[in-house]
């Protein structure tokens, strides 16, 4: 285990520097405005926030996890101290669902064969992380490497019919076929080149999802005889996403049992590869039972919200930072096949530190103009759903006026900060020379396009709330186990607290503050060298959906949703001859769909069904 505290605790560490003089040497004797100008952001108090938060034994602060409630008493506590008001549902909590890590209930099995037919369990089969908990039964079917690509011509689904039958594909690929040589130039000068591999169209998910859209009930993916002895993946391999049905792998002399001893699994991959098709007698047969023991079940997390009370309560602005990480890593770590402690400090221990930083600044002063509502959310990693729930079920009476936003400031010793959305309120540029100023930071400011993305001011601004986003930037530890406290820079991120602080008193003596749209078409402001190209749609979807389609919450300007006259509230239930159950049968069709296709999307509009047209475009990735 890495180092993973300070010699002393937090709150030891925290009690001594109370009862000590602030690091400016200011008396507790001076009180009012003139103690509030001298009192200054104290490097060690974050850097004591950080360590604790950041410690081993918060085992990464998964939503929904003992290491995250741990979390938050701790938030709650240091709140209280502090002597904010409690701002949630249930004192200075609001709880809520998440998703909790799939796992493997370690029942898999598949049935095969005649009669009572053979079952294979245990370490024969294993179920694949896109797999749901169902069970179903079908006729067999062998569909080959199982790919689709339009623009290399193939399809293996070609003349089969798969509806309501289970499929099995061997993992893998034939040979990549030769490419012509282009120089044909890209749209923004870049020349994309000929393919040099199957891409996408090769992955098991995409593989699963191909034969799910054509009717399957189950899929079974049998290991490649190339790559025999790797064994089965392991549960937790490739990304967490849910296919809505069972799917599962198994070794290679499992599906040569399951094709029958005169069919060759391992000879027809291998035929495959030299480009023949397998004999039509192997596409169909017997009828195969699979039943994948995935557990997926949910959890709860909450928020954690103080209130600092203002001259006038009417008006109140939110200053937030999500304080839940990545566990022990999976979906959304940068080292996925690492099982470990993602400690976050930076992300977003240092975030939830600056907040409680400032809250402390702020309550040791005379009142704000307004009301302060301190947010530390949970499942941001999750897709926002902390924030998102608050803007649903807000636990704040008055007029909202803006958000400010801390997430990833730990990492501010060379002066760097970036600040997102200043563009989403007219006011907000004219303020910030003087704050980098007061903090002694050279930040670079984004209007527009880049700030919307990545973080809970987006559950602000979708909502034509002004919304400012502090960022130190990314770096080499980010979503790793590596992203320790003893990288924290504490004194760049003290800095950073003295730059949030001028902002939110400026926020805070306005009566009003005027929303700016934020551009989100091509009048991005990031280089070109900074954009990718793929399908662009332009919708802004709920992560808290359930399923039963895609909720959207928003679309963006301008985007091919919008021209196509999609809004917020609408559930898109298929696009093109995709059926769209969740986000991820929404993303596979974006991956199959090419810029300039015109497709029909049925969306349910406030309990009734509609045809719209879309033409997807192209664009820069957010």
């Amino acid at each position: 285990m890495k180092p993973s505290s300070t010699p002393l605790s937090a709150f030891a560490l925290l009690a001594v520097l109370a009862t000590s003089c602030s690091s400016s040497g200011t008396s507790p004797a001076i009180q009012g405005p003139e103690r509030a100008q001298l009192l200054r952001a104290e490097a060690p108090r974050l850097a004591a926030d950080v360590y604790w938060l950041a410690a081993d034994a918060r085992y990464g602060r998964r939503s929904g996890t003992p290491g995250e409630d741990a979390a938050r008493d701790y938030l709650v506590e240091r709140l209280t101290s502090l002597g904010l008001e409690p701002g949630g549902e249930s004192g200075y909590t609001q709880v809520f669902s998440v998703p909790m890590a799939a796992r493997d209930g370690g029942g898999t099995q598949v049935t095969f064969g005649d009669g009572a037919g053979t079952t294979v369990s245990g370490p024969a089969v294993a179920p694949l992380f896109c797999s749901d908990g169902s069970a179903a039964s079908g006729e067999l079917v062998f569909a080959g490497f199982g790919i689709v690509d339009a623009e290399l011509g193939r399809d293996d689904y070609a003349d089969m019919d798969v509806a309501g039958k289970v499929v099995l594909i061997a993992r893998g690929t034939p040979p990549f076929p030769e490419m012509p040589e282009s120089g044909e130039p890209a749209e923004g000068g870049y020349s994309q080149g000929p393919r040099v591999s199957w891409g996408n169209a090769a992955s098991i998910f995409t593989k699963v999802m191909n034969a799910k859209h054509r009717g399957a009930v189950a899929v079974i993916i049998g290991q490649d005889p190339l790559r025999e002895s790797e064994g089965l993946l392991e549960f937790a391999s490739g990304q967490e996403a849910e296919a809505k049905l069972p799917a599962v792998m198994v070794g290679v002399a499992t599906a040569e049992a399951i094709l029958g001893e005169n069919s060759g699994y391992a000879k027809q991959v291998a035929d495959l590869r030299e480009g023949q098709a397998p004999p039509l007698e192997s596409r169909t047969g017997l009828v195969v039972s699979v039943a994948a023991d995935v557990r997926r079940e949910t959890g709860n997390a909450d928020n954690v919200l103080g209130v600092l009370r203002g001259v006038d309560s009417s008006r109140y602005l939110v200053v937030g930072a999500h304080y839940d990480h990545l566990g022990m890593g999976g979906s959304g770590s940068l080292d996925p096949d690492v099982s470990a402690v993602h400690n976050g400090a930076d992300d977003n221990a240092s975030g939830t530190a600056a907040v409680l930083e400032l809250a402390r600044l702020l309550a040791a002063g005379d009142k704000p103009a307004c009301d302060i509502v301190f947010a530390l959310w949970s499942g941001e990693e999750l897709g926002l759903l902390g924030s998102e729930y608050w803007n649903k079920q807000v636990t704040h009476g008055g007029t909202l006026l803006a958000n400010v936003n801390m997430d990833m400031v730990g990492r501010a010793k060379s002066g760097r900060l970036q600040i997102m959305g200043a563009g989403t309120s007219g006011v907000f540029p004219s303020w910030l020379p003087e704050a980098a100023s007061r903090a002694n930071l050279d930040p670079v400011v984004t209007l527009s396009g880049h700030g919307i993305g990545g973080s809970d001011h987006q559950s602000f601004i979708k909502r034509g709330i002004p919304a400012l986003h502090l960022f130190t930037g990314v770096h080499t530890d980010y979503h790793k186990p590596s992203d320790d406290a003893d990288k924290f820079e504490s004194d760049g991120a003290r800095r950073v607290v003295e730059y949030a602080r001028f902002l939110v008193g400026k926020i805070a003596a306005m009566e009003s503050l005027p929303f700016t749209e934020v551009v989100l078409a091509e009048e991005d402001d990031r280089s070109q060298k900074d954009r990718s190209w793929s399908v662009w749609f332009g919708s802004i979807p709920d992560y808290a959906g359930e399923g039963g389609g895609l909720l959207l919450s928003g679309v963006q300007d301008n985007s091919p949703a919008s021209r196509a006259g999609l809004l917020g509230g609408d559930v898109i239930l298929q696009l093109g001859d995709i059926e769209v159950d969740t986000i991820h049968d929404f993303v596979y069709a974006l991956q199959i769909y090419q810029p300039g296709n015109v497709l029909a999307c049925r969306i349910d509009r406030k309990g009734v069904e509609q045809l719209v047209t879309v033409t997807l475009g192209t664009r820069a990735v957010e």
